[in-house]
């Protein structure tokens, strides 16, 4: 029987004999539009839920409980051999059974030659059909019971005719596919469907189901929703905002940079200058060596400023304050849906943020070897690959890195890739300490004070024993160090002098001022306290990981406090 594929409602057996009571407490408990009666493997018939309520609200609920069954029962028109009795031709319903009092379904035997009928005779009638779907509904389509697409009515979903509904969602080009969820669950099923282009449509789809209960066809409905279209448009304004934030972002960070300055007096700072003059005009990787605090990041701005890109974006990124399992995606960036917890519409990551600019990458021993595997990649093909994307994205930008390890060492012990350094190790600027040019040290001090007592409206003053006593310093901190001594000799000091007695040693810890001067305010002087302990516990650990272990904090916490103090 061709037309078996044309179900009804869903049943349920009830054993013969029964009552209506019995039936009626059944339709109040299940969700069924038919209810078989069958005595044995006998199908003795079958009442439809909707004539049992008709017939309550006509008569009541009293009178309805005394009826025979016989007035609401109709009989198959298949008997359990599965062929038709020729006294019950007229009956157009029989019933498909799975297990006992499990109902498939109620199929109606004749509904195609019913349809096939109407159609031969109206002519109109597919053209009637066609012109409701085209005006009510945005798009149908239409697959078989494998998920390959047969049928489309929009142009644009004409180039996956013959395509698999499973394939194409794992591409992205459309998801998550309401048509496969059909497919896996074999019911009906809508929800919204995103595509590769960012656009946002509600789908329905119903699956038609044989005499057996395969699903032989998926046809699938895209409905035209203002609502749907006002929350794409939303999500659209929303990824405008963010994207200018993010622009905004690293306008704030060009001008930060641009205002770094490149202070020294000594033979061998003019020496490197000269060499970071000649690379900058060149586009290639710049490497920079370091002990913490000698000023990796104003070098590599100065690169940046001085290269043709001065105009375009330079983004910091210290690998060694980032949680491992957080790098990947704030480099590379995510596609929806990726992982749990991923953001709506993905994510832009640094490198496609900083193209046609400078990606600054501080600390690149901290990179794990599985992240230096893809960065090797994106400095050999000039090409980056979201998370949970598939394909990959051009971009043009320079890669400047620094590290205070010996990165030949970690290669020698397999814990930095051969490969990386080498690409990595093009041009090497190697800045020396700052005990080792003691002519960049007056240059440094006369600078940032007159820096700090602009920004604190002070006039603070050293004398000429006090700048001899900090050029014999050794300042383990290098210039940073440096800077924030100057820092706090601005906020703590009060008159126009400054003299101290103070052994060397204790310099970097203490501003003794003239017995005159007023006493700071507590806070302020512990957060300059504070920021001497990190610089300190800096100059003796590897990252933030050591110096959270070294301080006994979480390393969350120094992360915090070292973008607190810029340090």
């Amino acid at each position: 029987m061709d037309n078996g594929k044309y179900h009804i409602r869903n049943a349920v057996y009830i054993p013969w004999s029964t009552t209506i009571e019995t039936i009626l407490l059944k339709a109040l408990e299940l969700d069924c539009q038919w209810f078989i009666l069958q005595e044995n493997e006998k199908t003795i018939g079958y009442i439809n839920r909707s004539t049992l309520y008709k017939k309550v609200k006509d008569i009541g609920f009293e009178k309805a409980l005394s009826l025979p069954l016989e007035e609401l029962m109709m009989k198959p028109i298949l008997n359990n051999d599965g062929d038709i009795s020729s006294s019950e031709k007229t009956i157009n319903a029989s019933i498909l059974k799975r297990e006992f009092e499990k109902i498939e379904s109620v199929i109606d035997w004749n509904i195609g030659e019913r349809i096939s009928n109407h159609i031969a005779s109206d002519k109109w009638i597919l053209k009637e059909l066609e012109t409701i779907f085209y005006n009510f509904f945005h798009n149908i389509l239409i697959t078989d019971g494998y998920g390959n697409i047969t049928f489309a009515t929009a142009e644009d979903d004409q180039q996956y005719l013959g395509k698999n509904v499973f394939d194409l969602e794992r591409q992205k080009e459309f998801y998550p596919s309401v048509t496969a969820k059909v497919l896996s669950t074999g019911k009906r099923e809508q929800g919204l469907q995103y595509t590769k282009s960012g656009e946002v449509f509600e789908i329905e789809s119903v699956p038609i189901k044989d005499n057996i209960g395969r699903i032989v066809r998926v046809i699938s409905i895209t409905k035209d929703s203002s609502e749907v279209t006002e929350l794409t448009e939303k999500l659209n304004e929303v990824k405008n905002l963010l994207t200018s934030y993010q622009q905004e972002v690293i306008s704030i960070q060009q001008e930060h940079s641009n205002k770094k300055p490149f202070i020294y007096a000594s033979k061998e700072m003019e020496n490197l200058n000269n060499l970071i003059k000649s690379v900058a005009s060149f586009d290639t990787t710049v490497l920079i060596l370091g002990e913490t605090g000698v000023g990796k990041e104003v070098v590599a701005h100065t690169i940046h400023r001085l290269s043709n890109r001065y105009d375009k974006p330079f983004i910091a990124v210290n690998c060694g304050a980032i949680p491992e399992n957080l790098m990947e995606s704030e480099l590379f960036g995510y596609e929806e849906g990726s992982f749990s917890g991923a953001r709506k519409g993905g994510k832009t990551g640094v490198f496609e943020l900083a193209n046609n600019g400078t990606v600054f990458l501080d600390e690149i021993g901290e990179m794990p070897l599985h992240l230096q595997v893809k960065l090797l990649r994106v400095l050999q093909e000039k090409k980056v690959k979201r998370i949970g994307g598939l394909q990959e994205k051009p971009i043009d930008m320079r890669i400047i890195a620094a590290t205070n390890q010996d990165l030949a060492k970690k290669v020698k012990e397999k814990t930095f890739r051969e490969d990386l350094y080498y690409r990595l190790n093009v041009v090497p600027i190697n800045i020396p300490p700052l005990r080792e040019r003691k002519e960049d040290i007056e240059a440094l001090i006369f600078y940032y004070l007159e820096f700090f007592n602009q920004k604190y409206n002070k006039n603070i003053e050293i004398n000429e024993l006090m700048l001899e006593r900090l050029k014999k310093y050794s300042w383990p901190g290098n210039v940073r160090e440096l800077q924030n001594v100057m820092e706090r000799l601005a906020i703590t000091g009060q008159d126009d002098s400054f003299t101290v007695n103070q052994p060397l040693s204790l310099l970097a810890n203490e501003v003794v001022m003239s017995a005159n001067r007023k006493f700071p305010q507590l806070f302020d002087f512990l957060e300059k306290a504070e920021q001497q302990i990190l610089v300190e516990a800096k100059t003796k650990s590897k990252n933030t990981r050591d110096m959270a272990n070294l301080l006994g904090v979480n390393q969350s916490t120094i992360v915090r406090k070292l973008k607190k103090y810029n340090l």
